[in-house]
């Protein structure tokens, strides 16, 4: 980044900062006094203590908001962004220390905080990273010091920090990565910016120009010679085959060709991919008596098609006495702004390809915890494509599953389970049958993965998968006829995404082997799916499942189940 553009970008983020952190004080003095309906129904004898420390933390964000508002010269929003960060972390914490530290569930709340910081503030990789770090300090040093663990507890509390410390180094990368794409992204603008002033000055500069030399053309065709001589744009007169009756210097300079004797058709300077183009768009509307504007192509440099320079023209019919004489055009190259171009729409398919990249990491972090097979969320996602790509050929679809919901199910349905971080490892890992108590914790991990899913998506404007995945991750456990949890709904209440989820889901767990069950073969799942559980799912799906079922066995073959390294497996013991 040049010099002097490196105090712009800093205001930048000053000032981004300090927008963004009116939203997060909102809605932090907003959720954290609300989650105390969490605390009564989790933890009823702690409810009393606990929302006196939400409430006072509520008021500390309101007081920070206060302060932001009376930074009108955006001086410390970072202290004011940081000082919020630990505030909610230290509630948390406080919380989590007074529910016995080392088996407390709600270091998931840690988690959020770090997400959602690292995804709403524009940190670099090092704030994150310290900021990060001086929270898990917090977390971890109080409850080592102040009560002695026994083996399980300790070997729980190891669970929770070092997947604390996995989110921790993903939001990290995920800063490293944003910071970067924003100095590209404001270099590119601050480039874009100056060549657009340079060529607001060209085109005034062409403006002041032309004036004067139409004024000199009415006295005399020797001024009007020297501005069509001299002009910067390229000008040309051509009959309507295309020959160049006339040119100015300037193209043929540009063309690295000396003014010919003779006629030459314009034909053979165009690039040859152009050509088709340039007769149907350009000059069979002029013969048609239509002016053309803004159209492009490109022209080659004699016998030389790999030079290309891509132009802009602008084109008029010139008639005499009702005649048609030729057409005048206006050549402008524009090579160096079509570069910019696709400079940019490369940035933008760079950030397309890290929210994807994100989705997946964030989903197999969660996965990490409690599955054997590396292959299920490429599965799942193969899966619900096939499902959808079926639907969307019925009418009644046909608005609703459009190309950006069918792509945003590929990438959101991988984060169908990340609600199982709020699951305690020995629930999650437990290798033979679950008792009832068990049963109805694992059935919360639906909410704990839609409350988080919603967090993110109250601050990521537009990001329709994040919608998406919240639903996904709400009702994935929903049945057709209501016999699903955790609300019980049924038929057309359930989400039409999440209904195509809960179904790859099922056939997925049924042909994978389970600690407490073997793998089905593709058929015995089939049949399974289409008779004993018909009634558990929408009949348009089960209609689609089985006439694509044979899809579904190729992707089972092309992604079969693979068992966690043997580094994984030692880790997991």
């Amino acid at each position: 980044m040049k010099a002097q553009h490196q105090a712009a970008f800093q205001q930048e983020i000053q000032e981004l900062l300090h927008s963004r952190a009116f939203a997060i004080l909102w809605v932090g003095a907003i959720l954290i006094p609300l989650f105390s309906i969490l605390d009564f129904f989790t933890v009823p004898q702690h409810f009393s203590q606990f929302l006196l420390w939400r409430l006072a933390a509520a008021l500390v964000f309101l007081i920070l908001l206060f302060l932001n508002k009376r930074d009108r010269q955006h001086k410390h929003p970072f202290a004011i962004v940081t000082t919020s960060y630990f505030v909610a972390g230290i509630t948390i914490i406080a919380m989590t220390i007074r529910m016995g530290g080392y088996e407390s569930y709600y270091f998931v709340g840690l988690i959020l905080v770090l997400v959602t910081y690292a995804a709403i503030f524009p940190l670099t990789s090092k704030q994150t990273a310290c900021l990060g770090s001086l929270l898990l300090l917090m977390y971890g040093a109080p409850i080592l010091f102040l009560s002695p663990p026994s083996p399980s507890s300790f070997k729980i509390f190891y669970s929770n920090f070092f997947f604390l410390i996995s989110f921790l180094i993903f939001v990290v990368i995920q800063s490293k990565a944003e910071t970067q794409m924003r100095k590209e992204e404001f270099t590119l603008r601050m480039a874009e910016k100056d060549a657009t002033s340079q060529l607001a000055f060209y085109a005034d500069k062409l403006e002041e120009d032309v004036e004067i030399r139409t004024r000199e053309l009415e006295e005399t065709e020797s001024r009007y010679r020297e501005l069509y001589e001299n002009i910067i744009d390229d000008v040309l007169l051509v009959d309507s085959a295309g020959t160049i009756l006339m040119a100015n210097p300037q193209f043929f300079k540009r063309m690295d060709r000396s003014a010919p004797v003779g006629n030459v058709s314009l034909y053979d300077f165009i690039h040859p991919a152009d050509t088709a183009a340039v007769q149907t768009l350009l000059f069979d509307k002029l013969r048609q008596g239509k002016n053309v504007t803004d159209f492009q192509f490109r022209l080659k440099k004699e016998d030389d098609s790999a030079q290309v320079i891509d132009m802009e023209c602008t084109a008029t019919i010139i008639k005499k006495e009702e005649t048609l004489v030729g057409f005048q055009m206006l050549l402008r190259d524009i090579t160096t702004r079509k570069r910019l171009e696709q400079e940019l729409l490369s940035t933008l398919q760079t950030v397309q390809q890290t929210r994807n990249v994100t989705i997946l990491g964030l989903a197999k972090l969660a996965e990490y915890r409690h599955t054997h097979d590396e292959n299920h969320l490429e599965r799942m996602r193969e899966y619900c494509q096939i499902l959808v790509k079926a639907l969307a050929q019925k009418p009644e679809y046909q608005q609703l599953i459009t190309s950006q919901y069918i792509d945003d199910l590929y990438h959101s349905s991988i984060l169908h389970d990340i609600g199982q971080v709020g699951i305690p490892d020995n629930i999650l890992r437990k290798g033979d049958a679950l008792t009832e108590q068990e049963k109805d914790h694992i059935k919360q991990h639906p909410i704990f993965g839609g409350d988080t899913l919603k967090a993110v998506d109250i601050h990521a404007t537009g990001q329709s998968y994040l919608a998406m995945g919240k639903n996904i991750a709400y009702f994935h456990h929903e049945r057709w006829d209501g016999s699903g949890y955790p609300y019980g709904l049924k038929q057309e209440e359930i989400p039409l995404a999440a209904r195509i989820v809960a179904l790859a889901d099922t056939y997925d767990e049924l042909t994978t082997t389970r600690p407490v069950k073997p793998a089905y073969s593709h058929e015995d799942a089939v049949k399974v799916l289409t008779t004993e559980q018909r009634h558990l799912f929408a009949p348009d799906l089960i209609d689609a499942f089985i006439a694509h079922n044979s899809e579904f066995k190729q992707i089972r073959i092309h992604f079969p189940e693979k068992k966690l390294s043997s580094e994984r497996q030692k880790e997991e013991k």
